[in-house]
């Protein structure tokens, strides 16, 4: 039988290894007698972990070697109090801790940073398969030997070491993934293996994982919410069109409707592959040497076809219902087009990782030397514009009337067509609209530290602990495509973008952009099945992107060759119109050199009965950015004289292109931390902790992708773009917890905490009056309609920042006073509450928008998780449900109007049964209840997004060697 004791080795490094605190070594004996057996076993374990810390941290460990509870680290990171997760396809992606976002955690492994695909800071918990991990802990309040850079919390994420757990042990697992919605059956298998030799002085672990899945995921979008009444952005609708909820004409000023709504569903295959060798060598207890390889690689496809109803031509519109608050609730659209929108990703991500560890200990010294490297690279290519339109024609080729009907009543609006508009029609379909791009990520890191701890037992001072760390990070994004010559008549795009004929097939020819039947078939016939509402379930989709392209490749050279008016395509078709090139905008890096050193003194005694320890530090951080790229910038603003199509207007053009540009910037900080820890017997113990902390800018934000771009005939220079002058995130943060152990290993906890953000960062808008080169006669132009050139910047900026507080309670409960089988029942409960202060936040002053008050973008005010649980002999069952209340996402989601995620529950269980103790079965269901997803602009009646993931059913069949 095999089972993994409580990897102390790992404990002990994993939990600062020299440095953390003398308890760990004190409490060692204990550890060493716990066995990952099952649930409760796991539970324990990660108590155990909670109870010794000289901080302020939860933990999860993995119910045994090879066997975490969920489909990744992220989702059994969600039980922790404080931690909520984001999902990506319906699998958790990133964490955010006390409602702190992913940029503002950092996550490690084994203590050293893993580079990354997201192109920032944050980690995507998709790259790391759960096999391959044993456990990870939540450090909530910073000390002065962990690196710097979180204001949420320090994560840590450990794997199996072999020489814990000597000898040779086993285990493989395969396992069947169901998903309701695609209805497709994919595998995965995954196995581990070390062996101990030297007489338990060398060993080897060899992991390995691989996994594939096919689901779907149906979406509803809504964007462009304009206002369709009043003088504001977009247009005005005929006043005799629109009524209000009383069937009465209303001019509601700041009324507003979606200028896109989109039905769409998604099929989406992952395959996911990782490996990870651990080599160990201690020769005897004075050296330890430790080496880690990590490979993983995330392979994704996704082809989605969906319906697109174009609604910004005021003068379609037959009518319009507005709500009293200003939202439409009805609109009828006469004489429009309707296009299949597609969406097409391809991408591929890998992830390596190396680590070296080497321990030194001679008497009360410790040295500990660790050097990493880790790199990881992303691509990706996809077509996420591209509108085919439904075109309605009769037999003799003319245009049949007709209307699309949308009701926005419900979450999902309801739609109906009427006249020869079928989107069910293969024959009706027509290719429009191309567009094309590419990019690629590439995050690599290079890290050396070294510590020393010294045990000194000099009065209450029992160690003090010291080390330097360097790190060297750079992020290079680089975006790719088509740039048309303006003279052919194509559009110029970030991305391939032509259209078919005439720019349209409404209103064209009806044989315009035929495509071969075999590129469209019809969807399923279940779209949002279980969600009410009036809208189409099928349509057309494509077969296949790669067949799709080649089909309108083929038309457009045979264009060309019929019509020699279509000439001017020749040189984007002969290239191929899906051909990207480098995108100077989208192409950019940062380049980041971190150099710390610290000093920390750990201390314990005793207050009468009260036994007290800690530990007090600084941290010293110097900081080095250098952001490369291009800036474009406005060489001269002048008038355009020949332009006489608007003569009411003053006409103007700009001159100017990109430039190679590069900015250098630096800071430092230092960052002092203090731990308390006060056990008063009983199993009652007292918590405090005070610290400043920083988060780095999201990388992206710090580029030097500057643009500056005229307005349309209008006096105004618009600047967007990154900004490599930004500072980091500066929090002075504050902690007091009780904590109760009982008898019967059930555990209760409260926490207070309470952050003041010296320092943040926002997106910015700024006006003024533009000070770059104008033309005389476009200023005079300007100044005789009593106008001058202003700027207008969009960009992120340094302010400062506000308030968050909030409180946290959890319980872990076993029901062991019950009689028989009743005992193996238990409940595990946390509940976060997170009230944010914005010290400067701005009045958004938009018509008929509710203003978003003080509130902090990212921070959701409640969640909670509750989780039941059932462990006894060969049994093994746990339910879960994960809450968390809606939070604003952007104070200007839509440039006009903040956005907003609804609120969102989760039911998660799964269950298993031991045969034999070698040969075990389970069984997991995600997302039971088929809740969807929501979010919104501006407040509820104004959805933006509806997604639908679906439930996910896993069956699984584990053998232990």
């Amino acid at each position: 039988m095999f089972k993994q004791k409580t990897l102390s080795a790992v404990i002990l490094a994993s939990s600062t290894a020299l440095g953390a605190t003398s308890a760990y070594a004190q409490e060692e004996p204990m550890l060493e007698e716990i066995v990952v057996t099952g649930i409760r076993a796991s539970l324990n374990q990660a108590t155990d972990l909670k109870r010794n810390a000289d901080v302020i941290q939860d933990s999860i460990v993995a119910e045994d070697i090879g066997k975490f509870p969920d489909q990744n680290v992220a989702e059994s990171l969600q039980r922790i109090t404080g931690v909520t997760i984001s999902r990506a396809g319906g699998e958790g992606s990133q964490i955010s801790v006390r409602s702190f976002g992913p940029e503002f955690n950092i996550v490690k492994l084994n203590h050293r940073t893993l580079a990354t695909t997201t192109g920032g800071r944050s980690f995507d918990f998709q790259l790391l398969p759960s096999e391959l991990i044993g456990g990870a802990d939540v450090i909530k309040s910073p000390t002065a030997d962990l690196s710097a850079g979180s204001i949420g919390a320090y994560v840590n994420v450990r794997t199996a070491r072999p020489l814990d757990d000597p000898g040779f042990n086993a285990v493989g697992a395969v396992k069947a993934h169901y998903h309701d919605m695609s209805e497709e059956i994919s595998p995965e298998v995954n196995g581990l293996i070390s062996n101990t030799f030297a007489n338990d002085t060398i060993g080897v672990l060899l992991g390995v994982t691989h996994k594939e899945t096919e689901g779907r995921i149906d979406l509803y979008r809504a964007s462009h919410w304009n206002e369709y009444s009043g003088s504001g952005f977009g247009f005005p609708l005929p006043a005799d069109q629109v009524m209000g909820e009383d069937g009465q004409p209303t001019d509601l000023e700041g009324s507003r409707g979606p200028g896109r709504s989109i039905y769409s569903m998604l099929d989406e295959k992952r395959e996911r592959t990782g490996f990870t060798t651990v080599l160990q060598w201690e020769p005897n207890s004075n050296f330890s040497h430790t080496l880690d390889l990590l490979y993983t690689k995330l392979d994704r496809e996704a082809l989605g076809s969906g319906l697109q109803v174009p609604l910004q031509h005021e003068s379609k519109y037959t009518d319009v219902v507005v709500s009293d608050a200003g939202t439409m609730l009805e609109a009828t659209v006469a004489n429009t087009d309707l296009e299949m929108n597609v969406d097409y990703a391809l991408s591929e991500s890998i992830t390596s990782a190396a680590g070296f560890n080497s321990v030194f200990t001679e008497g009360a010294l410790t040295l500990e030397f660790d050097v990493a490297y880790s790199k990881a690279e992303s691509d990706w290519e996809g077509d996420n514009t591209t509108a085919l339109h439904y075109t309605m024609y009769d037999d003799n080729g003319n245009i049949v009337p007709s209307e699309i009907h949308l009701d926005y009543r419900t979450d999902v609006p309801g739609m109906t067509t009427s006249g020869g508009l079928d989107v069910t029609d293969i024959s009706k379909v027509r290719a429009a609209w191309q567009r094309y791009a590419a990019s690629d990520v590439e995050d690599e890191i290079s890290e050396v530290k070294l510590d020393a701890l010294y045990e000194i037992d000099a009065g209450i001072v029992k160690s003090v602990k010291a080390g330097v760390a360097y790190q060297d990070r750079t992020v290079a994004f680089n975006g790719y495509g088509t740039e048309f010559d303006a003279e052919t008549g194509l559009a110029s795009w970030n991305g391939a973008g032509m259209w078919i004929g005439d720019g349209s097939t409404w209103g064209g020819a009806s044989d315009i952009g035929v495509l071969p039947s075999n590129v469209l078939t019809l969807s399923d016939s279940n779209f949002m099945d279980g969600q009410g509402g009036n809208f189409p379930r099928q349509w057309v989709q494509l077969t296949d992107h790669q067949a799709y392209r080649e089909a309108t490749q083929t038309y457009l050279e045979e264009l060309i060759a019929n019509d020699p008016s279509q000439a001017y395509r020749a040189p984007v078709v002969e290239a191929g119109w899906d051909t990207v090139n480098r995108d100077a905008a989208g192409t950019y890096a940062n380049s980041e050199e971190n150099l710390s050193v610290y000093a920390m003194a750990n201390f314990e005694g005793d207050l009468g009965e009260v036994f007290w320890s800690g530990n007090f530090g600084v941290r010293y951080v110097d900081i080095t950015n250098t952001a490369s790229g291009s800036a474009s910038r406005i060489s001269l603003l002048e008038l355009d004289e020949e332009a006489s199509d608007l003569p009411d207007l003053v006409i103007n053009t700009a001159t100017g292109g990109r430039e190679p540009h590069a900015v250098e910037s630096t800071e430092d900080h230092f960052l002092p931390s203090l731990n308390l820890k006060f056990d008063l017997g009983g199993g009652h113990v007292v918590r405090t902790a005070a610290a400043k902390t920083i988060s780095r800018p999201n990388m992206r934000d710090a580029g030097v992708n500057y643009s500056e771009s005229p307005g349309v005939n209008s006096p105004l220079v618009n600047i967007t773009g990154g900004n490599p002058q930004l500072k980091s995130y500066e929090v002075t943060q504050f902690d007091l917890s009780y904590e109760y152990y009982a008898d019967d290993e059930s555990a209760y906890s409260v926490g207070l905490f309470h952050k003041d953000i010296t320092n943040f960062i926002s997106t910015i808008t700024t006006v003024g009056t533009w000070d770059g080169p104008i033309e005389p006669a476009l200023a005079d132009a300007y100044a005789e309609n009593g106008e001058v050139v202003q700027y207008n910047s969009n960009r992120k900026e340094n302010r400062p920042g506000g308030v968050i507080q909030g409180v946290e309670l959890s319980a872990l409960h076993y029901f062991s006073y019950l009689p028989g089988l009743w005992d193996g029942f238990g409940v595990q409960a946390n509940y976060t509450y997170s009230d944010s202060e914005d010290k400067d936040a701005d009045p958004v002053n938009q018509p008929l928008v509710p203003e978003p008050g003080s509130a902090l973008e990212g921070f959701a005010k409640h969640s909670y998780n509750l989780i039941g649980f059932y462990d006894r002999e060969a049994f093994q069952a746990r339910i879960a449900y994960n809450w968390r209340d809606s939070f604003m996402n952007s104070r200007t989601g839509d440039g006009l109007q903040p956005s907003y995620t609804d609120e969102y529950g989760q039911v998660d269980m799964s269950m298993s049964y031991d045969f034999t103790d070698n040969l075990t079965a389970s069984f997991e269901a995600i997302n039971l209840t088929n809740e969807t997803r929501l979010a919104y602009l501006g407040q509820r009646d104004r959805v933006s997004l509806v997604e639908m993931t679906g439930r996910r059913f896993q069956l699984g069949l584990r053998a232990t060697f």
